[in-house]
This record gives structure tokens, C-alpha cells and sequence, in this order.
């Protein structure tokens, strides 16, 4: 954060200044005391599971600059005459938007790209990011920082010479992209699909659709919005779209596309088109799904000048986000693969499909955990991941592990499957299974922590070749 004092945030966030510096210099903002640095600004965030009030004490005893709170019940006396400066607002996450709007409008030059969709949002990132940053200054999100949250957290990175930031933005309520938007103030944007995710809240496709919308409504009027034209939520919502579209899709009806897809390879290769040109993709990464993600980041690249072989180049050359398609060779030359960031019913049929066209001569042994957050109909939706599974004649075994998972067992018929309640027993039954021939994939929503399977089983191996 550069160029702004606490006086600006007074004024940004309507607040009461309580005692302190009007003119402090804010150099960083933070909202955990467990990575508070002395100086920073801390803001006190109210939270589902926590409270930052109750912090308030360790970030003063961490030196901070000032501190931003709500509530009237904190006893800020007991610390005089040690106090940071205080400021005094209504509701701080809310505080915490107002302030990153009011940074984010001072960087006039900057070009910001939204991306939302129910799969592919950080991957797809990450592809955009890598081909903007060969050329200029690029932000982008951190990990899972795509809430209200981690957004503003985001935007307080910027500094004068950012060019571009690409900010992904995820939802789990309505109104939330809405909000987001309004923080970034997007230039572009992607929606990879419209899938099965967050049911829970927003209980149909349909209204997932309505949500992602707001995206298109929030990027400027001269901007443009990337489509995935083959998803048919999308493609059917286009004709009411009024900016600037550019689609993107596996067939030439779309404006950049793929074609001659290899998936077999070490490296998943296709032909590129852009304005009837096109140029042979390489990608670090798995899965004929992340051919789409590849599309929509040159989707946006191109609308904003990009040459295509600076797109190539970046694609080629970017580096795969942890758990999504992560790949290890055991010493016996069984591979496994990692995707345990995050499950729902499109992306679990997706990455499952592709283990046959990237390994075709492997038999496949599944590691699955529940889909989470899809709603009344969650179990519905495993018992149809059960049946799609059960037709699969590359899937030699079925690992199971959580709740959901109980009725994808009860659709699998023809196949070995076993149902665990510990992580440390399945890992003793795999290593049984284990040969030259086998691929294990990981499969589950990031709350099942599936993701410490793949860990255990790198670990033990690199022990044994000791």
C-alpha cells in the first residue's frame, strides 16, 4: 500500500477518529495478528467463527499503527497510554470494502479483469496472469483470497506501476459478485461456465447464472466480457448481453478455439485459432477441461492487445495452482493426482473423464470425498457421480471417505469399492494396489482435506527410496 493516511481512511470508511495521527502513513493493512507486522493497520473483523475484537490486545502488544473496530464493549483504557491510533466504525468488514474501493479508484491507469465461474476461476487466473506479467506489472489474488474479504486484502497490494490485476472472485451468496465488482472496478472479465457449485445457497444452475451475471453489469461500458461459449447456460444468456463479447469454446463457432487436441501426451497439446490464425498449445497441466481455461485467459489477453505468440508463451510457460491436477511419479511408476482443491458435480465428472484420455493404458483407482454445499439435493447428486462412475471401465477401485460419499457406493456395482472412516487405514489398503500400471486420483470438496492423502503418499515413498 503506498500514498495513503489515516486521514483518507477516516474519510473513506466514515469513521469516528477516536485518538492518534490524522496524517500515519498506512503501509499495510491487516485483519490476523498471527501475520501482523509493527505499523500495520488492523482491522477487526467480525467473522462466522471468530472475532478480531478479541485480538485487539495482541495487536497492540505487535506495536500496530491503528486499529479499526466496531464494537462499544472493548475496554481500550486498560492499554493507556501504549494506545495505536483508533478509529471507530459501524460494521469493519464493510469498513474494510469502503477502504479498498476508495485505493482502488486512485489507480486510474490500471486495467482490472474479474474472473467468476463455478470451475477453472484459479486456474484460469493463473494462465491470464502468466501471460500478462511476461510484459508488465500483474496482481493477481492469493490462494483462496476471492471473498470480501481476501479481495480488498488484494487491492491494498497495488502500487503506481501496476499494470494489470486480475482478480478472481468467487460467491456463496447473492449480491456478493455485485459487491466484489464494485471493489475491483473491472476493465474485462471471464465467466469460465455455469455449473453445479454453491447449491446450497443458490439451488439451481439457473440462479447461479443470476449471480455471475452481476460481473457483466459491473465491468466498465467501453470494456468487454469473455464467454464460454459451449457451456449452455452462457451461450443461450449471450444474445441479451449489450458489451463487447468475445467467445471462446472447443468448436469454431466461437471467436478463439481449439482444435487437434491431444490429451495423451505428457503435455496436453492443441491448435490455437484466433482471427483464422493458429498456433500449436502446450500446457503444463491436465485435463481437457483446462483447454477451456487456456481459451478464456487468451480470450482476455487478445481483447487487451496481447500478440499471440506472447499468449503462447505464457501459457506454456505458467505455473499450476496446488491440488488441481498435480501430478507425482512414485518410485514404482504408479502416478497420482491431486485435485482436491474443490468438488462439484460438473468438475468431478470433468477431471474424471480425463484420466482416460490423458493416461489411456492406466487403470485408475478413485480416491473420493464428499461435494459440499450442494443443497437438499446433495444426495442426489453423488448417487448420479455413483451411476457416471459405474460405466467407466477404466476405474478399477473406489476409495471412499466422508458422508455424501455413501451414496455414490450405493450406485457402483460392477467395480472393487471400500468406504473409509480414516485417512491413515485407506492409505494402508492403496499402498496394497500400488503398481507400474496404477493411477490414483484425488478427488473432493477442500473441507474434506483429501489433499493430505497425496502429501502422506509422496512422503512415505521418498522414505523407502532412502
Amino acid at each position: 500500500m503506498e500514498n495513503f493516511y489515516l486521514m483518507d481512511l477516516i474519510n473513506a470508511v466514515k469513521g469516528s477518529f477516536i485518538i492518534g495521527n490524522p496524517h500515519l502513513q498506512i503501509e499495510d493493512v491487516a485483519i490476523d495478528t498471527r501475520t501482523l507486522k509493527q505499523g500495520s493497520l488492523f482491522f477487526a473483523i467480525q467473522g462466522k467463527n471468530f472475532d478480531g475484537h478479541d485480538f485487539i490486545r495482541s495487536a497492540i502488544e505487535k506495536q500496530v499503527a491503528a486499529i479499526v473496530y466496531s464494537r462499544e464493549d472493548i475496554n481500550l483504557k486498560y492499554f493507556f497510554p501504549n494506545l495505536p491510533s483508533l478509529v471507530k466504525v459501524k460494521n469493519t468488514s464493510l469498513a474494510l470494502e469502503q477502504l479498498a474501493i476508495a485505493y482502488r479508484k486512485r489507480h486510474t491507469a490500471l486495467k482490472s479483469i474479474a474472473i467468476t465461474g463455478s470451475n477453472g476461476k484459479t486456474t484460469t487466473k493463473e494462465m491470464l496472469s502468466s501471460i500478462l506479467k511476461r510484459k508488465y506489472k500483474t496482481l493477481s489474488n492469493k490462494g483462496n483470497y476471492n471473498n470480501r474479504i481476501g479481495v480488498p486484502l488484494t487491492v491494498f497490494d497495488l502500487t503506481s506501476d501496476t499494470r494489470y490485476a486480475v482478480f478472481e472472485l468467487g460467491t456463496s451468496e447473492f449480491g456478493e459478485i455485485e459487491a466484489l465488482t464494485n471493489i475491483v472496478l473491472p476493465d474485462c472479465g471471464i465467466i469460465t461456465n455455469i455449473g453445479s457449485s454453491h447449491l446450497q445457497y443458490f439451488k439451481t444452475p439457473e440462479n447461479v447464472l443470476q449471480e455471475k451475471k452481476n460481473l457483466i453489469e459491473g465491468i466498465k461500458k467501453d470494456g468487454f466480457i469473455a464467454i464460454n461459449n459451449d457451456n449452455q447456460y452462457l451461450k443461450t444468456y449471450l444474445p441479451q448481453i449489450s458489451k463487447k463479447v468475445i467467445t471462446f469454446g472447443l468448436y469454431s463457432g466461437a471467436d478463439i478455439y481449439a482444435k487437434n487436441i491431444k490429451l495423451w501426451l505428457d503435455k496436453p497439446v492443441f491448435d490455437m485459432y484466433i482471427d483464422g490464425k493458429s498456433e500449436t498449445i502446450e500446457l503444463p497441466i491436465k485435463g481437457k477441461f483446462n483447454i477451456f481455461n487456456a481459451l478464456g485467459a487468451a480470450a482476455v489477453a487478445y481483447g487487451l492487445g496481447f500478440s499471440f505468440s506472447e499468449i503462447k508463451e505464457g501459457l506454456a510457460n505458467f505455473t499450476p495452482p496446488n491440488m488441481r491436477m498435480q501430478s507425482y511419479k512414485l518410485s514404482n511408476e504408479a502416478i497420482i493426482i491431486n485435485d482436491a482443491y474443490n468438488a462439484n458435480p460438473s468438475s468431478m465428472r470433468e477431471s474424471i473423464s480425463s484420466l482416460s484420455q490423458s493416461y489411456p493404458d492406466k487403470e485408475v483407482i478413485l480416491i473420493l470425498g464428499d461435494m459440499l454445499e450442494l443443497g437438499e439435493n446433495a444426495a442426489e447428486y453423488h448417487s448420479e457421480i455413483g451411476k457416471f462412475i459405474n460405466t467407466l471401465p477404466y476405474v478399477k477401485m473406489v476409495c471412499l471417505f466422508g458422508d455424501l460419499v455413501g451414496h455414490i457406493k450405493n450406485e457402483i456395482k460392477d467395480k472393487k469399492i471400500k468406504y473409509f472412516m480414516s485417512k491413515r487405514i485407506l492409505l494402508e489398503e492403496l499402498e496394497k494396489e500400488l503398481n507400474a500400471n496404477t493411477l490414483v486420483f484425488i478427488k473432493a470438496s477442500r473441507g474434506m482435506k483429501l489433499d493430505v492423502i497425496y502429501d502422506e503418499m509422496i512422503l512415505r515413498d521418498k522414505i523407502k527410496g532412502k
